[in-house]
């Protein structure tokens, strides 16, 4: 998924369009979101099996180079501020507990280590990368769109389990002034506000059809603080204190790629090849 987003396109002839009942939040799925497709008109897109992380804490790395506008100490404030409003949403009910799944800050990562992510590259899908980046694009954005990008988060899942494995977000800090402050100052967009929405795709939602929710699709200034149905997207993907389960990698398209026993011996090994799939989502600065 990506960022503050235009939707990325789907490789089918036609896509009929019908408005759809559902709750106002919406889950990034394993089926790709057709061009122009906007959840507050037509409502979530609810085809494929919707995605999400499998540990209890998930980290995020910054890349150490931040930017030329932002520097690293004031960016690794501003994400912590962002990820804690998702880590802190109250789930529960007579003592409020935050989501099963924690996203915490490891620790910068080289520039170098950022450029080569394969989250931000193309790799071997059977390749899971464990280093989840926020890079700021200040030279240029590498992307041809007309979209106003704001940032782009992109997330790599399982094809058949549907677990997400990879996480990664740039900012457009070429196109864009940015600001640590808030609330913003006139004529800059607040790091935060696009942080504390491309944490949201970090988590695996999509947009939302509610306009006044955090996972909009259209940057609001000031914009930080989690609406109910921001709270209530993330507590029912990551309920508390009901553990996640499953298998940590799907073998892709049913078939095992490597599987072995031994007469005798105490356990089975199996070797399972776990294919992925990317998408991206665009946050973008204006409405249409």
């Amino acid at each position: 998924m990506r960022g503050y987003h235009a939707l990325a396109p789907l490789g089918v002839a036609t896509i009929l369009f019908a408005a759809a009942e559902a709750s106002a939040f919406c889950r990034t799925t394993t089926s790709q979101v057709p061009a122009g497709y906007n959840p507050a008109v037509y409502g979530c897109w609810e085809e494929g099996t919707p995605v999400a992380w499998t540990a209890g804490r998930v980290p995020y790395s910054l890349s150490a180079a931040a930017s030329r506008q932002i520097s690293l100490a004031d960016a690794t404030r501003v994400a912590h501020q962002a990820f804690g409003a998702w880590n802190d949403a109250p789930c529960g009910q007579m003592a409020p507990t935050g989501p099963n799944v924690q996203a915490y800050d490891n620790g910068p990562v080289s520039a170098e280590a950022a450029a080569t992510d394969c989250g931000l590259n193309q790799c071997d899908p059977t390749y899971h990368d464990s280093q989840h980046v926020i890079v700021f694009r200040d030279d240029e954005w590498p992307y041809n769109d007309t979209a106003n990008t704001l940032a782009l988060t992109t997330v790599t899942f399982g094809v058949d389990s549907a677990e997400i494995f990879d996480a990664d977000i740039e900012i457009n800090s070429a196109q864009h002034t940015l600001t640590a402050e808030e609330p913003p100052p006139s004529g800059t967009y607040d790091l935060q506000a696009i942080l504390t929405h491309e944490a949201g795709h970090f988590f695996g939602l999509a947009h939302a059809t509610n306009t006044g929710s955090i996972m909009y699709a259209f940057y609001k200034p000031g914009a930080v603080t989690l609406t109910q149905d921001d709270v209530d997207a993330v507590c029912a993907v990551y309920a508390p204190l009901q553990p996640m389960s499953g298998c940590t990698c799907a073998h892709a398209e049913g078939s095992w790629h490597g599987a072995f026993a031994t007469a005798g011996m105490a356990a089975l090994a199996l070797v399972i090849a776990c294919r992925s799939r990317r998408v991206s989502f665009r946050w973008t600065r204006r409405r249409p």
